[in-house]
């Protein structure tokens, strides 16, 4: 069975074209006419050739129609047209993805798995991002394709195949499976009597995550309210404390959530506390509007992300729970437990937001955290799009802006080769 029938069913007519738009020819509908003077046969120009041409334009084929046609087509010579025609019409970047994955199943179906995968790489749809994670794979980048997946396991845990394929290529890489766990209730609640013992006095709990458990606390002493982090394994955790409060004090200055006190060997530290939360309490909460425009807060980000990287260190767990807010135009960097200097072996990080070198076990770089940069503005982009579709916000985004923070999310999730090498470099392809 082909690739087309995997995806579509073996339906060879589904979607079919609207009742507006031309007559869509079974196969065949190419068939020779005669000529009376010459008696040869000539070929006709199928009908629906010029609109599949002007594909994207306003007399063209829409993707309904476009799709209708490959499928009819199917298993004969005027597919190869129809083929060509959808091709030619598509630009580079990530728009239409049903039917980039519909062009590249009759490509992997050819035997032409390469051009197949040029296709669909930058697209973003679960169905498109699970046909390139088996092609990378095909092409021994496993790498890539274990990153792909775990794009997909971020976004849709329970999506066929995901798992199994994450934990076979995460075997094959000698990596021990680590996929994104279910979404958890991880709202504010009241400390309970029995919560830990700290040097102040807690309010509540504001957040919970694999390392450890982050509290709205106060400093009665200094009457000032503050973020008091308590890891889960104090012992185990030291050195990862350590690193944590070190790495702040030394890149201490604009972009960076500030610390103020530690005991690592209690397994605590006591940081600045920020009633804006992070990105990702923006992106869960609905606070889309707080996003936009997009420069406002990402250039900041930009530029303590270069800053920390000037100074030698990759972040390497970038992700938005880490993305804090000062303000709604000074976003912080936080949580460095497991930052690194560059050349220095990875260890962690959060699946989903890896590079796919890091995947394969090369060391630190910061083309690691200009990876995981790429998939933070993913993430924004596709909610601030189906917030903008549900009429959530009220001055929707600006295009422009949405085209150019689009095209920077590829650039920062492409190859290693022509990724920017750091957050200067991406900088100065914003033109900042």
């Amino acid at each position: 069975m082909g690739i087309w029938s995997r995806l579509f069913g073996g339906n060879k007519t589904a979607p079919q074209p609207s009742a507006e738009t031309e007559s869509t020819p079974a196969a065949g509908a190419d068939s020779a006419a005669t000529d009376g003077a010459t008696g040869q046969a000539a070929k006709v120009r199928p009908s629906w050739l010029g609109r599949l041409e002007r594909f994207g334009q306003s007399d063209g084929a829409d993707d309904g129609e476009a799709m209708a046609v490959l499928g009819q087509t199917q298993g004969s010579s005027d597919q190869n047209l129809a083929l060509a025609a959808v091709l030619g019409a598509l630009r580079e970047g990530a728009e239409h993805d049903p039917l980039r994955v519909a062009c590249a199943a009759i490509l992997v179906d050819r035997g032409q798995s390469a051009r197949a995968l040029e296709l669909v790489r930058d697209c973003r749809s679960i169905g498109a991002m699970m046909l390139a994670a088996d092609l990378q794979a095909a092409q021994g980048d496993l790498g890539r394709a274990l990153s792909t997946v775990e794009r997909v396991l971020a976004r849709a845990i329970d999506t066929p195949g995901a798992r199994e394929r994450h934990e076979q290529w995460s075997a094959q890489l000698g990596r021990a499976p680590t996929t994104p766990r279910r979404p958890r209730d991880d709202g504010a609640t009241v400390i309970a009597p029995t919560g830990p013992k700290a040097p102040f006095r807690l309010l509540r709990e504001v957040a919970r995550g694999g390392a450890g458990t982050v509290y709205e606390a106060e400093d009665e002493l200094l009457g000032r309210r503050l973020a008091y982090k308590v890891y889960h394994r104090a012992e185990a955790d030291r050195d990862q404390i350590t690193r944590e409060a070190k790495t702040a004090i030394l890149l201490e200055g604009p972009g960076v959530v500030r610390v103020y006190d530690a005991d690592p060997g209690a397994g605590w530290l006591a940081m600045e506390w920020l009633e804006r939360g992070t990105l990702r309490d923006a992106l869960k909460g609905g606070r889309l509007g707080e996003l936009l425009p997009i420069d406002r807060w990402a250039l900041p980000l930009l530029e303590a992300l270069a800053r920390v990287h000037a100074a030698g260190v990759v972040h390497a767990d970038l992700k938005p729970a880490n993305v804090f807010f000062r303000a709604a135009d000074e976003p912080l960097l936080g949580d460095f437990g497991i930052a690194r200097t560059r050349g220095d072996p990875n260890v962690g990080g959060t699946p989903g937001y890896l590079s796919p070198e890091r995947l394969a076990g090369a060391p630190a770089d910061a083309r690691d955290d200009v990876y995981a940069l790429g998939r933070i503005v993913e993430d924004v982009h596709a909610a601030l799009e189906q917030a903008a579709t549900d009429g959530q916000i009220a001055a929707g985004p600006d295009p422009a802006e949405m085209e150019r923070y689009s095209a920077l999310s590829r650039a920062c999730l492409g190859d290693a080769a022509v990724r920017p090498a750091d957050a200067s470099m991406v900088l100065a392809r914003l033109g900042a």
